[in-house]
Order: structure tokens, then C-alpha cells, then sequence
């Protein structure tokens, strides 16, 4: 999947950068690097361009540059419904939160099941079942 096809408040996770010689050096020297969050925050009146959110900055890019970024759509564990089984891609977070997430269960490739929605989230993981605040299924992205 292709940047420039994704909605606003989606989210994603930079696979691969495309381009050759001038893009390709644009879109890295804006911290678009394979294994980056990326968020679409909104669109232009007209459409083009769109702005994006990646490590807390936030940038606008043209739907033609933005076909130059392959990604994969993921969501934040806050959005998935009660019932449904998904598997971790990223905890996003720094070494004491990925610790404690993965003392639960709660690391990327992992599987979890979603008990009960919000708040506090009630999930199901090889571990036991926990409780998760909002704050942290923001941090905690599911495929």
C-alpha cells in the first residue's frame, strides 16, 4: 500500500521508500525511514497535499511524493473492538515501557485478544489477562 491511499486519522508503518536520487533523499532528510509511525492528519481543501504526523513532527507532502512511500496500515489498539484477536506490530514506547509491556505479554509478533473496549481495556495475552489504560493502547499498535 502506497502512502498517498491512505485516509485522515489513519495510521501506517513506513516499509520502504521508492524513489531514486532528489525524492528519496527529501523524503529521509523529513524522517520518512522504514519502521517509522506514520499518521495522516488531514487534507487540503483541493486535496493536495496532505499533512502527515511522524515522531511527533508534522509535514506536508504532495500525493505524487507520497506515492513514493510504501507502507502498511496498522491501528492503535484503543480503536479494535471487543471480541477480535490481533497481533502486535509495534509498541511504541521507550525501554522501561516496552519492559513492562513485554513482562505482560505485550510485544511485537505477539497475539492479542481484546476483552472490553475502553476504558480501561480489559486484554487476553499468553501471559494472563491484564488492564490497559487509554494512554497506553495509544502506544500499543495492532495489525
Amino acid at each position: 500500500m502506497r502512502l498517498s491511499e491512505l485516509k485522515p486519522g489513519e495510521y501506517a508503518i513506513v516499509r520502504d521508500l521508492l524513489g531514486k536520487g532528489p525524492i528519496h533523499q527529501r523524503l529521509l532528510s523529513m524522517g520518512i525511514l522504514p519502521g517509522a509511525v506514520i499518521r495522516v492528519v488531514r487534507t487540503s481543501p483541493f486535496g493536495d497535499p496532505v499533512e502527515y504526523e511522524i515522531r511527533g513532527f508534522f509535514i506536508s507532502l504532495r500525493k505524487n511524493e507520497a506515492s513514493y512511500v510504501e507502507v502498511d496500515k496498522i491501528i492503535p489498539l484503543v480503536s479494535v473492538p471487543p471480541g477480535s484477536r490481533v497481533r502486535v506490530v509495534l509498541v511504541d514506547g521507550g525501554v522501561g515501557f516496552m519492559r513492562n509491556m513485554d513482562s505482560m505479554g505485550i510485544s511485537p509478533g505477539q497475539e492479542i485478544t481484546v476483552l472490553r473496549g475502553c476504558c480501561p481495556m480489559l486484554v487476553e495475552t499468553a501471559r494472563g489477562k491484564f488492564s490497559i489504560g487509554r494512554g497506553i493502547a495509544h502506544r500499543i499498535f495492532v495489525r
